[in-house]
């Protein structure tokens, strides 16, 4: 009998433990892109409630059963009200793409800005942002900064204006984005750019960003993250929490 009361009581606490977890919605900005459909993927494996904002529609496809899109835009701040409304945080992984139509200075800025504003109106708890080592660079000498209209130099204005909201926010700068499966393999993280030149799997950025929602020893820093095969696969969970606030 004690050992049926007891698994009784785990099983309810393993229940009210998901529901907490499924009553909190998350807006993902940027969900069509690949960093935001891999994020998706794992906040749904998770037990979030996901509001998955989008540009258009037609585009997103299928994200996951349950996933709420919400059609917005950051360039045109009055269709962000309504997005983000009714939910507990923000994640972030809106960004010019290059060669594309897109000016990074209206979106890795003004929009960003836009999108922080709507956060904070709406009382999300936290805004958690991916940007890109080198992030902030006004050097016209730097590849990107040549390439694409000083693409990081917007950012780390993006990421000043994050800075300076007043919310509480979290600011991730993977390097070098590539296709692979979350948690096979370590990270190497740092201050800023603290983690060096790298790649790292756009997924396992993912996670990071989600472990840091609500985590007030991920708060107020800008987290940088390569791989490390030889680093603990989830050692980077107490490392970030070392890293000092910006």
């Amino acid at each position: 009998m004690r050992i049926f009361k007891s698994t009784l009581l785990l099983a309810a606490a393993m229940v009210m433990s998901w529901s907490a977890i499924a009553k909190e919605t998350v807006v993902v900005a940027g969900a069509t892109s690949k960093s935001g459909r891999a994020i998706v993927k794992s906040l749904l494996e998770q037990g979030y409630t996901v509001k998955a904002m989008v540009r258009d529609a037609a585009k997103a496809g299928d994200l996951g059963a349950g996933v709420q899109l919400v059609v917005a835009d950051v360039t045109q701040p009055g269709t962000l009200k309504d997005a983000v409304k009714g939910a507990d945080y923000m994640l972030s992984l809106i960004g010019a793409v290059p060669f594309g139509k897109d000016v990074p200075e209206a979106i890795d800025f003004h929009g960003v800005a836009a999108l922080t504003d709507a956060a904070k109106a709406a009382g999300i708890k936290q805004f958690v942002h991916m940007t890109a080592i080198g992030s902030g660079s006004a050097d016209p000498n730097v590849q990107l900064n040549k390439m694409f209209n000083m693409i990081l130099m917007w950012k780390g204005k993006g990421e000043d204006y994050i800075r300076k909201s007043g919310m509480a926010w979290t600011i991730v700068r993977p390097g070098g984005l590539e296709d692979c499966e979350p948690g096979l393999t370590g990270l190497k993280v740092g201050h800023m750019d603290g983690a060096a030149p790298g790649r790292v799997c756009r997924a396992d950025a993912g996670l990071v960003m989600i472990a840091a929602m609500g985590n007030k020893e991920y708060q107020s820093k800008t987290i940088s993250i390569i791989k490390d095969q030889a680093a603990a696969v989830d050692g980077w969970r107490k490392e970030i929490a070392a890293i000092p606030k910006d």
